[in-house]
C-alpha cells in the first residue's frame, strides 16, 4: 500500500531528526514543493503528529518543517521568503518584496492538546521581532485559534499583526493574487472602516474581515471559500483518526503489560533516574565550590 504524503514526511522526520544537519536535509527535500502538492496537503502541516513525543527532536524538526512550508507558500504568492537559521529572539521566516518586508511565524498544535491561550500565539513577540520590517504574520490551523473574546484579537488589532490560517493561505495559493496583497497585512485599517468600535476586537469580526479580504484579493466569492473551509474540516477529521488510532494502539499495548513492566515504564516516562543523577551532579558542583 502506497504511503500518504503525511506518512512520508513523518518517516523522514524520524529518519533525520537525530542528524546534526537535519534542518538542511528537510529543507532541501521540501523547500521546492510544487503548487499542486501544497494546495492538496497544506492544511495538515499545522497539525503535529501524535507519534512524536513532546519536546522531542522529532517534534522540533516538524516545527522547522512547518517554517519551510510557510516560506515556500509565501514564495508562491509573490513574496521572496526564507527560513531564518537563528532561533530565539527572532521570527522564523522573513519575506521581502519591492514595497515592504514581512516577518512570519508558523504554529503547529496537537489535536490532543485541550486549551490554547494567548501565550501560545506570540502576537506580542511578532510585533517585537518585526524591527525595521513593515508587517508581521502568524499562521495557525483555523480550528486552533481561540474563541471570539480571546485577547489575541485586540492584540493583533492594536499591534497590526495579521492572523491567518493554513486554509486561507491554501486559498491564496490556489487562486493566485489578483488584488493588493498588502491589504491583508493592514487588517486594522479595514476593520476600523467597516465595523463599529465595539465589534472591532472580536474574533468573529476579525475572521469575517480576513475572509472578505482574501476573497477580494483572489477575486473569488464567499461560497468558494466555504468549500475550502469544509475541506479543512474533512482533512482535520482524517488526521484526527490517525491520532486516535495511535493512542488506541498505545492503550492496547499498555493493557498487556504486567504490573512490574508498567512500573518500569512509568519510571522511564517520568525520567526519575535521570532527574536523580542531575540533582547529584548539582550537589557535587556545590561541594567543589566549598
Amino acid at each position: 500500500m502506497n504511503k500518504t504524503f503525511r506518512e512520508k514526511i513523518i518517516d523522514d522526520i524520524f529518519k533525520y531528526s537525530r542528524e546534526t544537519n537535519s534542518f538542511e536535509i528537510i529543507e532541501k527535500k521540501y523547500s521546492s514543493l510544487n503548487k499542486k502538492i501544497l494546495i492538496k496537503e497544506l492544511i495538515q502541516v499545522g497539525i503535529m503528529p501524535e507519534v512524536f513525543n513532546h519536546d522531542s527532536s522529532e517534534e522540533k524538526l516538524w516545527s522547522k518543517f512547518s517554517d519551510i512550508i510557510l516560506a515556500r507558500s509565501l514564495n508562491i504568492i509573490g513574496l521572496k521568503s526564507e527560513v531564518l537559521r537563528t532561533r530565539g529572539n527572532s521570527a522564523d521566516v522573513i519575506s521581502k518584496c519591492k514595497k515592504y518586508s514581512l516577518v512570519s511565524d508558523a504554529k503547529c498544535f496537537r489535536l490532543s492538546r485541550t486549551a490554547k491561550n494567548q501565550k501560545d500565539f506570540k502576537v506580542k513577540s511578532l510585533d517585537d521581532w518585526r524591527r525595521k520590517d513593515t508587517y508581521a504574520l502568524l499562521v495557525s490551523p483555523l480550528s486552533q485559534y481561540p474563541a471570539d473574546k480571546s485577547q489575541i484579537y485586540p492584540q493583533a488589532f492594536s499591534q497590526n499583526v495579521t492572523l491567518l490560517s493554513y486554509l486561507h493561505l491554501q486559498f491564496l495559493i490556489k487562486f493566485g493574487i489578483k488584488g493588493d496583497l498588502e491589504k491583508l497585512w493592514q487588517l486594522p485599517v479595514y476593520i476600523k472602516k467597516k465595523y463599529d468600535k465595539d465589534l472591532q476586537h472580536r474574533g468573529t469580526t476579525y475572521w469575517h474581515a480576513v475572509d472578505e479580504i482574501v476573497c477580494n484579493i483572489t477575486k473569488q466569492n464567499s461560497e468558494m471559500l466555504k468549500k475550502y473551509k469544509q475541506n479543512e474540516i474533512d482533512k482535520t477529521r482524517e488526521v484526527g483518526l490517525e491520532g486516535i488510532n495511535y493512542w488506541k494502539s498505545k492503550f492496547r499495548k499498555f493493557s498487556k503489560l504486567t504490573k512490574q513492566q508498567a512500573i518500569k515504564l512509568l519510571i522511564k516516562s517520568e525520567k526519575i533516574e535521570s532527574k536523580i543523577e542531575t540533582i547529584k551532579k548539582a550537589i557535587a558542583k556545590i561541594d567543589i565550590i566549598e
